[in-house]
């Protein structure tokens, strides 16, 4: 079935076509880790499924298991031995990586041809410096973020460190994984008395999480859970990281732009067919969290539901959509009702003097359709206090792009990702304007929806518009060169007298066959900020982060 021995095992009966009539396939119940966020791996994955060598993929719902991955990798090695049989030719950047996923995952690719699913591994340690010089931004709740996507990392002005390790360890259905790390960022001085003042103003008269702060020198708990497998739903308890969405910038609801959430989550991570007419829906996947927030001043410590169900209905179409709630909290409706009725988009009134709520609903849908000629159109739409974002279009929040697997003009290695994202009210019309107070902030849960300080979701903001491109030269599956070029708006409606800036980086990966790993990045923002600066400001960024990734050891 596959290309070599470690998948010769696995059989049409066992993994029967997962768009065919057939019903939901029957996988070992092992218990697997989740492939991290930022891994070569997603984008990987995701060039053969443009490419069409990979079909079952669902790019809304991460992260992914080991296990799922090598099943999308034999997926693969499955076209590639269909096309080759066919006397066609599969272009040599397609075999590099069907070569590379192969050996990442080989062991899950044993376990799930009937090998014993047992494993201790130390994953990796690795070490980062990076530079900031110039005034940056890194209250993306407020003012905007000069580096997002990082776990909640402190970014200040000066030289940030980071030394972590990570480990896991599988038995049978049981798993556990652990990232840990120590964190090293400058004292940072509060805003002037001034911009404190705009900041109050932009949050109704509540105050936020402080943006100064000492010298940070702490270890830090990354991804750090343990968990179950039963009949391919897996259980997780433990700070976890969700990207629920299909953009690259940031998905509106679920991103890693902030710490690993202390959660409860329920996986499916197989994808499943439902029986009878509703087959056409096609292959499913489920994704559940319950969890608590940090650094909420008021009230202290909310909670947050979230559900994600995506379907796929035909090979080209991919369909997804989130409920969340924040609830809960010192002060706040508590126990099992409040609880079941933040599955629901109801907002119940507690409190009929001041019309307080019991929850605070966000919804959203996001969707991808890949056309021919290698090209991905994908587009999210978020609606806050609104059970259905189209129900009033001009107050969500859209992230929308395309993906060009190739470039026929400049060889197989060339990608190109175009995105814009808005979460500002793209007419004055709107029946409740946003001025900053629809999406991520929250009437009584004034801490918003975020966690530690920062948002959760798309780091652009409250009330902001960014557009980006990325162009990235694959060396291998694991070697790239990316140019990235943005610029962002605030508007004035949120922030005094508005705010705009571009920032160009280039990031370059490569990873040794020995193991060894490094990812450099190069970052300029020209920062147009009245309310910030008297004057256009520079910040550069230059950051350098060496690790080695170690193979695998079984007891």
């Amino acid at each position: 079935m596959a290309l070599i021995a470690t998948t010769a095992t696995l059989d049409a009966q066992t993994y029967p076509s997962i768009h065919g009539p057939e019903s939901t396939p029957h996988y070992p119940a092992a218990g697997s880790t989740y492939v991290p966020i930022e891994s070569w791996v997603y984008p990987a994955i995701e060039r053969l499924a443009a490419l069409r060598y990979v079909r079952s993929e669902f790019r809304s719902t991460r992260p992914w298991s080991r296990t799922e991955c090598a099943r999308l990798t034999d997926e693969a090695g499955d076209r590639i031995q269909e096309i080759s049989r066919a006397n066609g030719n599969v272009p040599e950047d397609v075999a590099e990586t069907y070569k590379a996923l192969e050996q990442e995952f080989s062991r899950e690719l044993d376990v799930l041809g009937g090998d014993r699913n047992r494993s201790l591994q130390m994953e990796s340690v690795y070490s980062r410096v990076m530079s900031m010089s110039g005034p940056i931004l890194d209250d993306g709740y407020n003012f905007g973020q000069t580096i997002s996507n990082d776990y909640g990392r402190p970014d200040r002005q000066g030289t940030n460190a980071i030394l972590g390790a990570s480990a896991s360890a599988t038995y049978g259905p049981f798993f556990a994984y652990v990232d840990q790390e120590y964190q090293h960022a400058p004292a940072q001085p509060n805003y002037s008395t001034a911009v404190q003042s705009v900041a109050l103003q932009m949050n109704n008269g509540f105050p936020t999480v402080s943006h100064a702060g000492p010298e940070v020198n702490r270890l830090e708990s990354l991804d750090t859970y343990v968990g179950i497998n039963l009949k391919n739903w897996q259980i997780s308890y433990g700070r976890q990281s969700l990207w629920w969405g299909t953009s690259e910038s940031g998905p509106l609801l679920f991103s890693n732009n902030t710490d690993p959430i202390d959660m409860f989550r329920v996986n499916r991570i197989v994808p499943f067919r439902l029986p009878s007419i509703l087959n056409f829906l096609g292959p499913i996947r489920v994704d559940f969290m319950v969890g608590r927030l940090g650094e909420h001043i008021d009230p202290v410590r909310p909670w947050l539901q979230s559900l994600h169900i995506s379907l796929k209905p035909t090979e080209n179409f991919e369909f997804g959509v989130t409920h969340s709630s924040l609830f809960g909290g010192e002060g706040f409706p508590n126990g099992l009702g409040v609880f079941f009725r933040a599955f629901f988009p109801i907002n119940r009134v507690v409190n009929q003097l001041n019309d307080q709520f019991e929850n605070k609903q966000y919804m959203s849908f996001d969707f991808q359709y890949r056309f021919k000629r290698y090209v991905t159109f994908y587009s999210e739409f978020l609606g806050s206090d609104d059970p259905d974002p189209f129900s009033e279009p001009t107050r969500d929040a859209v992230n929308t792009g395309l993906y060009f697997a190739r470039l026929p003009w400049a060889g197989q290695k060339f990608d190109l990702r175009l995105e814009g994202v808005y979460t500002a009210s793209p007419l004055n019309t709107a029946i409740k304007p946003n001025d900053g107070f629809l999406h991520y902030w929250g009437v009584y849960w004034h801490g918003g929806y975020t966690n530690d300080g920062d948002i959760i979701g798309n780091a652009v903001g409250r009330d902001g518009k960014r557009y980006q491109g990325w162009l990235t030269y694959h060396l291998s599956p694991k070697n790239s060169i990316q140019l990235n070029i943005g610029h962002t708006e605030v508007s004035p409606d949120f922030v005094p007298g508005g705010a705009n800036w571009m920032d160009y980086s280039v990031r370059y990966v490569q990873t040794l066959r020995s193991g060894f790993f490094t990812s450099d990045l190069f970052q300029i923002e020209h920062l147009d900020y009245p309310v910030l600066f008297t004057n256009t400001r520079t910040t550069v960024t230059a950051a350098i982060e060496v690790g080695y990734a170690f193979g695998e050891r079984n007891p």
